[in-house]
Parts: C-alpha cells; sequence; structure tokens
C-alpha cells in the first residue's frame, strides 16, 4: 500500500468504514512495519514498542496528507489499531507488560473452515421469568409490551432493552423477576430504579419489579456491567447492592456509592472481578472482609481474600462494548471465546499453557476470524469440530 492508501484506511477504519478485506490489508500492513522493527532486542516496554512503530507509520501518513511528522502523537484510536495489526498478529507478551516480536520469517497457516462449518457470533438473547412463573423468550418477542405485574409493566424496546416503568406510584405485591442470558446470548435490561444492566453470556440477574426505599438489592450470577441511577428516599439516596452468587454461593456483595461498574463471577473463572470504571463501590467477603474501591481499581476475590490492584478497564468491559481485548492468557481468552460462540474448547497435550495474548477484534466476527488472528501468532493451531475447537501447538 502507498501512504496515501494507507492514510485513508486509517481515517475509514476509525469511523468504521472498512471492509474485511480492507481491515486485512491494514493489518498486512502493519506486520511488516513491526517486522522492520525485530532487530531491536527483547524484552521491550510495551508502550514504548507502539510508540516507536507507530511515530514511524503516523510521520510518513502526516507528511503526506502535509502535516509536520513532530506532530504526530500515540492517540489512544491509534493504538486500537496498533493492538490489531501488530499485538494481534505478530506479537506476543512476553510477561507483564511485554512485548516479543516474532523471530523467525515463516508465515503460520491461517486457519481455514468452510463457510458452511464456520460459526456466527451470539446475539441480543435472553429468557425472562416472571414472579408467577411465566417464561418469556424476550427473543421472540417484538417490540412493545410484554406483560404488567404490580403496578409495572414490562415492554422491550426498539433497541432490543428490556424496560421495566411504574404504571402507579407503588405496586400492592412486589414480586421478582429474573432474566437469564444463554451461552451465545447477552441482554440489557433497565430496572424499575431507571438503573441500566448489560448481562454477558451465560449471566442471570434476579431484581424486584418494585425497589423498596430502605434498599435496592439484586443478585448477579455470571457477568454484569452496571449503571446504577440515584434513587431518593425519605433519608436521602437509597442504597443499590449486588450479591454475587459463584458456584450456586453468595459469595461477594457489592454495596453501590457511585454508578459504572462491571462485575464477573463466571463459575470457571478463579477469581470474582469487580471493576469500578466511575464512582466508588465496597466489595465485601460474605459480609466480613471489605474494601473501598476507587475508579480504575479491580477487587480480585477468591477463598484467600480481596485482592485490590490497578484494572485494565478496557479489557473489563470489552464484551459490554461488542469487542474482544485479548492482554491476558491464552486458556483464559478462550473461554472467552467459548461462551460467546457457543462451543466447547478441547486442549491436546502439545497445547500451549502459559501462552500471552495481546490485540483486540470485534465481538461481531465469525468465530473463524478470531481463531485466525490468535493463530497468527505462530504459537498454537485450531481445529473446528462441530461445536468443538480443538487447541493444539
Amino acid at each position: 500500500m502507498n501512504k496515501q492508501t494507507i492514510s485513508g484506511f486509517i481515517r475509514d477504519y476509525l469511523h468504521n468504514k472498512l471492509n474485511e478485506k480492507q481491515k486485512a490489508q491494514l493489518e498486512t500492513w502493519y506486520l511488516l512495519k513491526a517486522e522492520e522493527n525485530k532487530s531491536i532486542d527483547p524484552p521491550i516496554a510495551y508502550e514504548k514498542l507502539e510508540a516507536k512503530i507507530w511515530n514511524k507509520i503516523i510521520a510518513g501518513v502526516s507528511h503526506t496528507e502535509g502535516e509536520s511528522p513532530k506532530v504526530a502523537k500515540l492517540t489512544r484510536p491509534y493504538k486500537r489499531i496498533i493492538s490489531i495489526g501488530i499485538a494481534a498478529s505478530v506479537l506476543l507478551i512476553a510477561g507483564a507488560g511485554y512485548l516479543m516480536l516474532k523471530n523467525n520469517n515463516t508465515t503460520p497457516d491461517r486457519f481455514v473452515v468452510a463457510k458452511k462449518y464456520d460459526l456466527p457470533a451470539g446475539t441480543d438473547k435472553a429468557i425472562l421469568t416472571l414472579s408467577d412463573g411465566k417464561v418469556i423468550d424476550l427473543n421472540n418477542n417484538a417490540v412493545g409490551k410484554i406483560a404488567t405485574e404490580a403496578g409495572i409493566e414490562i415492554t422491550k424496546s426498539a433497541d432490543g432493552t428490556l424496560v421495566y416503568k411504574a404504571l402507579k406510584a407503588k405496586g400492592k405485591n412486589v414480586g421478582f423477576n429474573t432474566i437469564t442470558t444463554p451461552i451465545g446470548g447477552q441482554y440489557a435490561v433497565i430496572l424499575p430504579d431507571g438503573s441500566k444492566v448489560w448481562l454477558n453470556a451465560g449471566s442471570s440477574l434476579k431484581y424486584p419489579t418494585a425497589f423498596a426505599l430502605s434498599g435496592r438489592n439484586v443478585t448477579l450470577t455470571g457477568e454484569g456491567y452496571f449503571e446504577v441511577a440515584h434513587m431518593e428516599g425519605p433519608k436521602g439516596r437509597v442504597p443499590f447492592s449486588v450479591t454475587v452468587v459463584k458456584n450456586q454461593t453468595p459469595s461477594e456483595k457489592v454495596e453501590v456509592l457511585g454508578t459504572h461498574f462491571n462485575i464477573n463471577a463466571y463459575a470457571d473463572e478463579p477469581f470474582i472481578n469487580t471493576t469500578l470504571l466511575k464512582g466508588s463501590v465496597k466489595v465485601a467477603l460474605n459480609n466480613d472482609q471489605a474494601t473501598l474501591l476507587k475508579p480504575g481499581q479491580l477487587a480480585k476475590l477468591s477463598n484467600e481474600g480481596i485482592k485490590v490492584q490497578q484494572a485494565d478497564t478496557e479489557m473489563a468491559v470489552a464484551w459490554k462494548n461488542g469487542e474482544f481485548v485479548f492482554r491476558e492468557d491464552l486458556r483464559t481468552a478462550m473461554r472467552k471465546v467459548a461462551r460467546w460462540y457457543d462451543v466447547e474448547i478441547v486442549y491436546e497435550e502439545t497445547a500451549p499453557e502459559n501462552l500471552m495474548l495481546g490485540g483486540w477484534m470485534s465481538r461481531g466476527t465469525n468465530i473463524s476470524e478470531v481463531l485466525n488472528h490468535i493463530q497468527l501468532t505462530g504459537k498454537v493451531h485450531f481445529k473446528l469440530e462441530g461445536r468443538r475447537v480443538i487447541v493444539s501447538r
């Protein structure tokens, strides 16, 4: 590609205007740029390597457009392109925060699967269970009114969100509803108090049809992203809390003092991860040990207690934004893939144990595209058999 074509591709990519073939061309170009830098001895600091490669690239592009190369900066949108073209395709993270360039000139075989055997991405789908036991398939329901319970009208909006709206000041008989997403599904719900919750695949949320003025509590399994609305009561702000259930046992309680946070509590994950983006939350282990989080912090809960560390907020909420962000080991990444594409992951004896990945991809692509990018590391091979992904070296 010439510099003018590259410049146009970058602009179009940032505005989501590229087709799959054009994206592949842009990724290939980045791969070549990264190979030019392979003489640098690893390990190299992640940010410095990205900046070094990008500044060489953007300097040429800026010069083509009549701009001074000296003003080129590695901004956040451009770093995403770097992640696609370099981190996902030619770089491996060698320990926390480091990348290693491929040290050979061989091109790994791409994962190839006939279209009729490929698997599509997950979709917005869920089951709603009302307080009387009635089950509603939200995927099959048209936009509009779904049900009415104790003075609450439940509707499905045009964008597929489940919305609760009070018809009266207060319902007489408050019941509990549960929304459940299957593996390969996701859904969003606006609760009776106006709070919005996004549920990832294989998750559920139980909540009352009307919240009491003494307190608001919901129960989560799996993974959910919360944006909590303010609710005023006679004694001030009505508190909001989340009871987190893992392996059928209440394991954590999150008391919300702010608004935006993500909780990952899948049964097959080693920790319950609570990531705070805005406001503050108090994370309690079985109402015993408690920790207050600040924005940008992550609480990792296990049987040993609660450990607080700096969060990778982009990776934590990538699923909610329709993305995969892989800055983790292969097996953690493949658990995400399994939930979203409804597949079983089978590891052969030769499968790598501690392969670290770095990169970004859309969750809207078929599974073959995701496996293609991971396989381009040259360290792992995939084979798709029905709904089984066989992993080997």
